[in-house]
């Protein structure tokens, strides 16, 4: 394992006389660095038996300052010695090393440490919030934590993610903990309240439990953004207050601030809350009753009204679309007899009053353009262009389908401003558009809700895979038909998709498939055609679930 003869297998020997002897010919030895950037002071530690521990101990009294020395390569960087006795659960070592007259000097530099490597990066099983105190909270060794917060551990810290320790142990699912380091952080508060002298200026700390990490998060929404249903329900439990008991009856206040978003924030960012997590993670399993009862209470008294209100505004805008759309095609013609000779011609004076209404209606549609991009703007600013973007179920619906339409309609105006050809195609989608953005309103009822949802996901996956299937079908069959007859160019390939095409929707035109030059390969693969694509693939569209 080791070449004979040094530190290295010296320490992993725990052969007491052969360090020595080494570190007396050369005191440089002890800060010796190994393939990871560890240090023989390290690797005793690592061993962890007693007497590994006892040269350790040995060591550190003769050179105090290797209590300091950390991992100094990408894997493990910053860690040091008091994070692997915490991780190694070694209670007396910490003891030691926190109360030994020769670390006073370096007990604030081993309690600030941070373990930074790739190893304890977030997302790792080994992610445990990179100080001591957070090592300690998130390995559930609540004895050993007391010991560093009567050291003066900072319970305030925060990691390079913005992780406090309360954020951790929600991530640990570790819920004792959590309400012993809730609690010893209240105590401390209120000790500190009780000594600051009467009459001096003290700002009130944000409540540990409250304050975000760079994710915006609190504890609370943290565990609804990592999916952990029986924590949430928990902490949610936690937060309740009682107001009056009488038997097995009680009257339960749960306050709003993190579940839902206040009416102050609404006109400026704000953190996400639970529900915004919920929407945005589209998770059903963080449902419980109290996130139902506040649902259907919003529904009752401020959603429906809003969503009805808002049906009809929109219904009445498409009406005036649609007729904006037929009187701008309406013309009014005459037929007239001049010298024995028919002519038709337009009636302009009859045409004024279909211009006036057509000028009306497309400048409230216009108008209504503009308004709805504000507000699709404003919601973007205030979401967060990534929250607005990666929204889900009929958030991402409307989001899409509104930006969708007051995209195409602006595109449709400047070009028709500058006398550009071709805007026809663009209005002809943006019409398409503005009728299924209805589909939002008639998604939330029971009624109708379920059919736009299935809709919604077969589009966006059955449809979807069908179609990446199918293409791959259709590239091979017209590329295959191309060449066995000869067509002329790139009008020729496109012609081949464009029969294989309707073969999908069954109509086949047998000249176009089998034909006397190679009539056997032409009729083979017209069979093959017929019976993947019109026969198996279209089948297993319509069976799939």
């Amino acid at each position: 394992m080791y070449k004979d003869n040094t530190i290295w297998t010296a320490v992993f020997n725990a052969d007491e006389n052969a360090i020595n002897r080494l570190i007396d010919a050369d005191p440089n030895i002890i800060m010796s660095r190994g393939a990871v950037g560890e240090c023989p002071i390290h690797m005793l530690f690592l061993y962890g038996t007693d007497k590994h521990l006892k040269i350790a101990r040995d060591l550190i009294i003769r050179f105090p300052m290797i209590m300091t020395q950390i991992y100094n390569k990408p894997k493990y960087y910053g860690e040091n010695i008091f994070h692997i006795a915490i991780v190694k659960r070694n209670l007396d070592m910490v003891k030691w090393l926190l109360s030994d007259i020769h670390s006073e000097n370096n007990r604030q530099q081993l309690l600030a440490a941070t373990a930074t490597g790739d190893f304890f990066k977030i997302g790792q099983p080994t992610y445990y919030g990179e100080t001591p105190l957070a090592f300690a909270c998130c390995t559930n060794q609540w004895n050993i934590s007391e010991i560093l917060l009567k050291h003066g551990a900072d319970m305030n810290v925060m990691d390079s993610n913005g992780n406090t320790i309360l954020h951790m142990l929600v991530i640990r699912n570790l819920r004792d903990m959590y309400t012993k380091f809730k609690s010893y952080w209240i105590e401390h508060q209120a000790i500190t309240k009780s000594t600051t002298v009467e009459n001096s200026i003290l700002l009130k700390p944000l409540n540990l439990w409250n304050r975000l990490n760079k994710d915006n998060l609190t504890p609370l929404t943290l565990a609804a953004d990592i999916g952990q249903s029986d924590t949430l329900s928990w902490l949610l439990d936690e937060r309740k207050k009682i107001q009056w008991s009488y038997g097995n009856l009680s009257c339960v206040l749960h306050p709003l601030d993190q579940l839902d978003v206040s009416i102050q924030e609404k006109d400026k960012k704000h953190p996400l809350c639970v529900l915004e997590v919920m929407i945005k993670n589209n998770d059903s399993k963080l449902v419980n009753p109290i996130i139902i009862s506040l649902i259907e209470k919003k529904w009752k008294h401020f959603a429906y009204r809003i969503l009805i209100r808002r049906f009809f505004f929109t219904l009445i805008y498409l009406l005036i679309f649609l007729a904006t759309t037929i009187l701008e095609q309406t013309r009014i013609e005459m037929i007239i007899d001049i010298n024995n000779k028919t002519g038709i011609i337009n009636d302009k004076d009859s045409n004024m009053p279909y211009r006036i209404a057509y000028i009306i209606g497309n400048t409230i549609v216009i108008s209504g353009v503009l308004f709805k991009g504000a507000c699709e703007i404003k919601e973007m600013y205030i979401l967060g262009l990534r929250n607005y973007v990666y929204s889900t179920g009929s958030v991402f619906l409307e989001n899409l389908l509104s930006c969708s339409f007051c995209l195409c309609i602006l595109i449709v105006q400047f070009l028709r401003l500058f006398k550009i050809r071709h805007e026809t195609v663009i209005y002809a989608f943006a019409c398409l558009l503005g009728w299924i953005y209805m589909f939002f309103f008639i998604m939330p009822f029971r009624f109708t809700g379920p059919f736009v949802i299935m809709i919604y996901k077969m589009l966006f996956n059955d449809v979807l895979r069908f179609c990446i299937i199918y293409i791959i079908f259709l590239a091979g069959f017209s590329q295959s038909y191309f060449v066995l007859f000869n067509r002329n160019g790139l009008q020729g390939y496109l012609s081949s998709v464009k029969h294989c095409f309707l073969g999908l929707l069954g109509d086949f035109h047998l000249e176009h498939y089998v034909k006397e030059q190679y009539l056997w390969a032409g009729a083979l693969l017209f069979i093959l055609y017929v019976v993947i694509i019109t026969i198996l693939l279209l089948n297993l569209l319509i069976s799939i679930e």
